[in-house]
């Protein structure tokens, strides 16, 4: 569940992806499968300062350990062109339910509404009987 709360986020506005460094008109979110992975490409294209192909800390600023935790899948401590696609498209995937490639505006409100709910506390493990001496 946490998963797909995760994803619904990202979804709605790619907000929670390291590479929303767009413009205030650019605010919509990308409905269609193609258009999330353009703007992934085009984001950390923007991002990569210096065009070394990867995402560090530097060039992510305030969010480069949220980023780097989340979405850094090889544990290099930057994140790859390829790791950003792969986690925004998952994400893309979770939202898309009928999986025909675009988010309808059904597949948003729903994702929207998972946002906004609760998730349930973690249980304790059972603790043990005591054993009689």
């Amino acid at each position: 569940m946490k998963t797909s709360v995760l994803a619904a986020a990202a979804i709605a506005g790619l907000a929670a992806a390291p590479l929303h460094a767009q413009p205030a008109a650019d605010q919509s979110p990308a409905s269609t499968r193609a258009a999330v992975q353009q703007r992934v490409e085009q984001r950390f294209a923007t991002r990569d300062s210096n065009h070394d192909n990867f995402l560090t800390a530097d060039e992510l600023g305030d969010i480069a350990a949220m980023a780097i935790a989340q979405l850094d899948t090889d544990h290099d401590g930057k994140i790859s062109l390829a790791e950003a696609t792969t986690a925004m498209l998952a994400m893309f995937d979770g939202v898309d339910t009928d999986h025909d490639g675009t988010i309808s505006a059904a597949e948003q409100a729903a994702a929207e509404a998972r946002i906004g709910q609760p998730q349930p506390a973690p249980q304790p493990a059972p603790q043990p009987a005591p054993q009689p001496d």
